[in-house]
């Protein structure tokens, strides 16, 4: 079964307002640290997500190989991309609070599991 752009859009979305939603409500209750530390968790994921989906999606119609091929492809580089950013925020923001970055991450990468139980069918 082919998944179609607007589901794929929709985890997106859902991504970008589970992250926004998260951060808000951490900035109201602990502050700014924690809110930026969660909204950088779940910007790694939603562009781990996009940056999956560009690779993967890229055709519309290729032979079965072609496409498991794109799949396993956008998953090293988003695997990567992860594992980079994670890296450069360690390097370059040390006084993350680390718990709520880690947080803002799973958050964010929970809306492709929530997303299974959505249908989105491209309507705004």
């Amino acid at each position: 079964m082919m998944v179609r752009t607007a589901q794929i859009r929709g985890v997106i979305r859902l991504k970008v307002a589970i992250t926004v939603v998260l951060a808000v409500a951490l900035l109201l209750i602990l502050g700014q640290k924690a809110a930026i530390a969660s909204g950088l968790g779940g910007l790694i994921a939603i562009l781990g997500s996009v940056l999956y989906a560009t690779i993967a999606y890229s055709v519309k119609f290729a032979p079965a190989a072609e496409i498991m091929r794109r799949h396993f492809a956008a998953e090293m580089a988003k695997l990567c991309m992860t594992l980079l950013a994670f890296a450069a925020l360690f390097v370059l923001y040390r006084q993350a609070d680390w718990l709520w970055v880690f947080v803002g991450y799973l958050a964010a990468a929970s809306a492709y599991w929530f997303g299974l139980l959505i249908q989105f069918d491209g309507k705004k």
